[in-house]
């Protein structure tokens, strides 16, 4: 007999006007008929709708930084702010774009920022992990395994690496403003260039392999809930 919830479906016959009918009667753990309010009944399929609907994001867009091409080596740090004035609910960060000789390519994130933690691997999650062919001018999608999800004042701070050995690993720039690029919802924040091959090492070709006041050069691709 099937069964749902712990309530039986009974077959039932009844004849009426000399012909037969047969169907199913919900029937409660004691053997008693159900009335119809206490019988089982499944999620409408628009209610689960709304509920995926309230997890979907609004807006898609891209944020583009200078390029200037100051710079190549193994990996850059900074921070992402999500900033608006309107009632933005969050925004996600779905890929980061970069150019350079690429090769062995990760991403990191950390939340808040990455100040003070720039050599605490145990304070970072990589959310991408990749060997890229190299691509010197145009930009190459880093797709995120997970998507990272900002509300309204949240910091978040990005570490991109490169694996690749000598210097032109990733293309980055010097600071040239308090913000390397803003728009309605989102600032990304100068940040440190890294000069070791290895991600988070300590030591570069020339003893301290951290670089202060550089930028992120490339694209964040993400969405925005409104």
């Amino acid at each position: 007999v099937p069964r749902m919830d712990g309530v039986r479906l009974r077959r039932t016959a009844s004849t009426q006007h000399g012909s037969s009918s047969a169907g199913w009667r919900s029937v409660g753990p004691d053997g008693e008929c159900l009335p119809w309010w206490g019988r089982p009944t499944e999620t409408p399929a628009v209610f689960a709708l709304d509920r995926s609907a309230k997890e979907l994001v609004h807006e898609t867009q891209t944020a583009d930084t200078r390029d200037h091409e100051d710079h190549t080596f193994c990996g850059v740090m900074f921070d992402v702010h999500c900033r608006s004035e309107l009632p933005l609910d969050y925004i996600e960060i779905s890929s980061i774009w970069v150019r350079g000789g690429l090769g062995p390519m990760t991403v990191w994130v950390t939340p808040d920022s990455f100040n003070g933690k720039h050599e605490a691997k145990e304070e970072w999650t990589k959310v991408f992990e990749r060997v890229l062919d190299p691509s010197p001018d145009d930009l190459v999608e880093l797709k995120l395994d997970q998507p990272q999800r900002l509300e309204q004042g949240e910091t978040l701070g990005v570490y991109v690496h490169s694996g690749l050995p000598g210097d032109e690993g990733l293309v980055y720039d010097n600071q040239r403003g308090h913000i390397t690029h803003a728009d309605d919802v989102l600032a990304i924040m100068p940040g440190l260039a890294h000069l070791s091959n290895r991600p988070f090492g300590r030591r570069g070709m020339w003893g301290r392999p951290w670089r202060q006041n550089r930028e992120f050069v490339g694209r964040l691709s993400y969405g925005k809930r409104w």
